[in-house]
């Protein structure tokens, strides 16, 4: 131990209320051990950050869409694009007009994509006709690659009671033509 002149210990007191000179030589070890936990606490953070936004993604992915009914402009659409994805090529073509040039055979040539998501972005309702739009939402499959979005807009004409889809609806692109 280290007296002062006179006896005088208070220059090893200095700041300090244990007895012990604070030159900050084992302040080191304890900052170390301050960084480390607050990294590692971040780290958790987000960690759990992205679990919980990939949880988020895989449950919006996945959920069921909304039944509409289908007495409506939106539901003989959503009914017409479920049977197509389902592969009921038949079915679908009842939902065309008695006019329309389209049948079943139109749609078999059509080509839907695996990863196709359809969403409905409005309704529209003027007098015996109706127009339903919709985005048609093709991703590649990965969680980080692009797709792409297309727009397309349904003409449905009311013949009695039902609503039934007028012109060459999408996916589409002609019909009745002539196979060789």
């Amino acid at each position: 131990m280290r007296v002062g002149r006179g006896g005088d210990v208070s220059e090893l007191c200095a700041g300090d209320s244990s007895g012990f000179h604070n030159d900050g030589v084992n302040n080191g070890y304890m900052e170390d051990r301050g960084i480390r936990r607050s990294n590692q606490v971040l780290i958790w953070i987000a960690g759990l950050s992205v679990v919980l936004l990939v949880l988020a993604a895989f449950i919006t992915s996945n959920r069921a869409p909304n039944q509409l009914d289908a007495s409506t402009p939106e539901g003989i659409v959503q009914s017409y694009l479920t049977a197509i994805i389902e592969g009921r090529h038949d079915e679908a073509a009842r939902y065309f007009t008695k006019e329309s040039e389209c049948d079943a055979s139109d749609i078999d040539r059509a080509y839907i994509s695996d990863t196709l998501r359809v969403n409905l972005v409005s309704s529209e309702i003027k007098g015996s006709s109706a127009y339903v739009k919709i985005d048609a939402d093709t991703s590649s499959g990965g969680l980080f690659e692009d797709g792409y979005i297309e727009s397309h807009t349904y003409r449905l004409n009311q013949e009695g009671s039902n609503w039934r889809i007028a012109g060459i609806p999408w996916p589409l692109w002609d019909c009745g033509v002539v196979d060789k």
